[in-house]
């Protein structure tokens, strides 16, 4: 019998508690916008739904019943909800987009547990892919996995169980990379030594940007091939369209994982191989703006190769607009032009009055977009998504089985980490004890307090408005630094009312002007232009 389940009704039925325990952080939010306020709010309630740690369900569960190794009552392990809510499991690229929010709310072991299965299963017969899709108890989701022998009986994949060379099963190039990527930014939030001692996890950060480059780089140019679908494997997160050889989202994925096992370097004191790593990263990014993404007669990125061996500077979605979300582009005319490019495409977004025929279906696309547009500065495109999604939260997804499009885990994660990251451009650096800010409000957004902030041991207070900027450092036995920064060229800021001397800075081609304060436990700063 297929049984179709709204999320709410899966919720439902996992009450038993196990021995596990991740505790929820009570982060929270008040603005002079009630709206945004009360949907940070419903984010943080819904997110905190999906934690699925402690529990104990379904495995392989999904839109057509009871899937192959179908079990019932399972303990399940520390995870959450990251993909369809019509299926049970957790998946690598909505786990490295919700990585960010999850740890605002409190869930690092969720994210520290979900990140060493993905890379425990990193393995040689996969050529150094990881399973697309995993069961909340760490098994694999076998929707997206291939068939083993004897399916009639079958009750699960067997510990020993080894792919076979060219079997069909989910993969993606962008999700390798982004799981290094991800895993040096859970250390800036935390300051957890085990993304750095782990030896599951070092050695999925090594593998991927070695060997699974090398394996899947036929033609030398030193970037991964796809080979078709998403079944074949993709070169794109764009599932659905040109099924491109290389694509741009891949590239400037690729970019990120070099930078972030060459700070995984850095931390171990392995400073040549740094190095190293750190110039691999510029000759690609050199290579992707020199010669990969030209075209004769466009100022426009090429955002892929076709499968005829053809550049493509057309609108591709992800594939597109990851291009400079993932910072693989200079800044300038030409990144600008390009986001001002994509911004055409989508119009106003799927069900307005200037839907586009670029415009995504589906909710979840969307929710990269305030992070493609933040980090330039462009606040009021960012925002525009923001609202978008926000508006179409409680609207029917695309795909009935989800429910509503807020009900997609995705959605609320991210509005809590655009937020924080993007409304507030707070970046963390635990390990240094460090907090850097960067207002990015919109004109119908006078201020944000941000309370119970967690960066390592240090939990903070953030006020902001345009122009001003607070932080308390509520706890934490270090002092935290705090890198107060504003967009423009200001000589100097004032700091508790002494006129301070600024620092200035580009941040992706912007400028900025930045003041740096040490703050004991229970001290605040109160700087402002």
């Amino acid at each position: 019998m297929n049984k179709f389940f709204h999320p709410s009704f899966f919720v439902v039925f996992l009450f038993c508690s196990l021995a596990f325990r991740s505790n929820s952080q009570t982060i929270s939010l008040k603005s002079d916008n009630k709206e945004l306020e009360e949907t940070f709010h419903w984010a943080v309630q819904k997110a905190n739904t999906w934690k699925m740690t402690g529990k104990t369900g379904e495995l392989n569960r999904h839109e057509r019943g009871e899937g192959l190794g179908y079990k019932a009552n399972v303990p399940y392990l520390p995870s959450y909800w990251a993909g369809y809510a019509h299926r049970s499991a957790y998946y690598i690229r909505d786990f490295a987009h919700q990585i960010d929010g999850a740890h605002l709310l409190g869930m690092d072991e969720e994210n520290f547990a979900m990140m060493e299965k993905f890379a425990e299963y990193t393995t040689k017969d996969k050529k150094w892919y990881s399973w697309w899709a995993l069961n909340f108890d760490g098994s694999v989701f076998t929707l997206d996995a291939p068939n083993p022998p004897g399916t009639e009986t079958y009750q699960g994949y067997p510990a020993n169980f080894i792919n076979k060379p060219g079997e069909s099963f989910v993969r993606e190039i962008p999700a390798m990379f982004e799981l290094v990527e991800k895993a040096w930014k859970s250390y800036l939030w935390t300051g957890d030594r085990r993304y750095i001692e782990n030896e599951k996890l070092w050695n999925m950060y090594e593998k991927v940007v070695t060997e699974f480059v090398a394996l899947h780089d036929s033609d030398g140019n030193g970037i991964p091939e796809g080979q078709g679908n998403i079944f074949e494997g993709s070169a794109t997160y764009n599932e659905a369209d040109i099924h491109p050889v290389e694509a741009g989202d891949a590239i400037g994925a690729q970019y990120q994982a070099y930078l972030a096992y060459a700070s995984f370097l850095s931390e171990k004191n392995l400073t040549l191989e740094a190095k190293e790593q750190l110039k691999k990263a510029a000759t690609l990014k050199n290579y992707f703006n020199t010669n990969w993404s030209v075209i004769d007669g466009t100022d426009l990125y090429s955002c892929a190769i076709t499968s005829s061996q053809e550049k493509y500077p057309f609108f591709n979605k992800e594939t597109s607009w990851f291009i400079p979300m993932k910072f693989i582009t200079e800044p300038g005319d030409r990144n600008d032009k390009y986001l001002a490019f994509i911004s055409e495409q989508l119009g106003d977004g799927v069900g307005t009055a200037n839907s586009k025929k670029g415009s995504p279906a589906n909710i979840e696309a969307y929710t990269y977009l305030p992070d493609t547009y933040f980090p330039y500065g462009k606040t009021d495109e960012a925002w525009k998504w923001m609202k978008y999604i926000i508006d179409q939260k409680d609207l029917p997804h695309v795909v009935t089985q989800q429910g509503k499009n807020g009900d997609y885990p995705e959605v609320p994660f991210t509005l809590v980490s655009q937020v924080v990251e993007g409304l507030m451009g707070i970046e963390p650096d635990a390990a240094n004890h460090t907090i850097s800010t960067i207002p990015r409000l919109p004109q119908e957004i006078g201020f944000l307090e941000l309370t119970d902030l967690k960066i390592g041991e240090h939990t903070i207070t953030v006020h902001q408005a345009s122009k001003k900027t607070e932080i308390t450092n509520s706890s934490g036995d270090a002092p935290l630094i705090c890198k107060i920064r504003f967009y423009g060229n200001h000589e100097a800021i004032s700091v508790n009312n002494q006129k301070t001397k600024a620092s200035r800075a580009l941040l992706n081609g912007e400028i900025y002007s930045f003041i740096t304060v040490k703050l004991k436990a229970g001290e605040k700063v109160i700087a402002s232009i």
